[in-house]
């Protein structure tokens, strides 16, 4: 496979500007504002402290995953839903643990 390089001209009577798709600093701030309101919103629904380390944790991890794609904006929302849910149904798993080994060591 080669690449040419193609000359293009155009009219000299008017002005031709191409705008880039998006510019880094207006993704960045973008990003950022999607990234703590998807965060507040499962933070509100968070009872317990460990949890809520739990889910800023997977919102990290989340952002850093999804900023190394070409469309960090549209994969962040579902990635970081699925690092959230994972992290919750670990932190269940945690207090049933927690509860059963209570138990057993006041029968001791």
């Amino acid at each position: 496979m080669s690449a040419r390089l193609t000359t293009v001209e155009f009219p000299t009577e008017g002005e031709f500007y191409f705008a880039p798709r998006f510019e880094r600093e207006f993704l960045e701030r973008t990003f950022n504002e999607l990234k703590e309101n998807i965060l507040s919103d499962h933070l509100d629904e968070t009872t317990s402290v460990a949890v809520e380390k739990r889910i800023k944790q997977a919102s990290n991890e989340a952002a850093s995953i999804a900023w190394t794609t070409e469309f960090p904006l549209l994969v962040f929302p579902a990635l970081f839903a699925e690092f959230a849910r994972k992290e919750r149904v670990n932190a269940g798993r945690q207090e049933r643990i927690t509860a059963r080994t209570e138990m057993l060591l006041e029968s001791v």
